[in-house]
């Protein structure tokens, strides 16, 4: 049966008689307190709980790992990223390679620091790697869905 609000008649018949607001009053039962648990199911309970705790530090040492894989290839990359590749330090000109601008950070690379790949709407991309990298991370740490780096912890040698 549905439920349905009381009207105001009910409502001062139910406050003069002390009976409560609630349909269910009269069934305190559900306010017991609950059976204690026995050695066994309070030590399936900490296994459990233990093997989260597990799950939860290993998930954060790998996401570690990956934020630590991002932040080491930008400070290795060496170039200007307008007249030099940004990652490699290859100069641009006549001589040397064209610059290709990537479409995340704007900055010229290489087309050996580069990465072609395609957006959601199959449309080409060029992407410098530490952009590339910094994509994968959030596909690969479920930042996107969280629209923020997740917690992590970067694992120690």
């Amino acid at each position: 049966d549905r439920w349905v609000c009381p009207n105001d008649r009910q409502l001062a018949l139910r406050a003069k008689l002390g009976t409560g607001w609630s349909v269910h009053t009269n069934r305190l039962s559900s306010f017991q307190k609950a059976k204690q648990l026995n050695l066994d199911e309070q030590e399936q309970i900490m296994r459990v709980m233990q093997r989260a705790e597990y799950l939860d530090d290993s998930e954060q040492e790998r996401i570690g790992r990956l934020v630590e894989k991002l932040e080491n290839m930008k400070k290795n990359s060496i170039g200007n990223g307008t007249t030099q590749c940004v990652l490699c330090g290859d100069e641009f000109g006549l001589l040397g390679s064209s610059p290709t601008f990537c479409d995340d950070c704007k900055k010229a690379v290489c087309s050996k620091c580069g990465v072609d790949t395609v957006n959601s709407m199959r449309q080409p991309l060029w992407l410098c790697k530490i952009c590339s990298e910094q994509r994968e991370v959030w596909k690969r740490s479920g930042a996107w869905f969280f629209k923020a780096i997740p917690r992590y912890v970067i694992p120690e040698k």
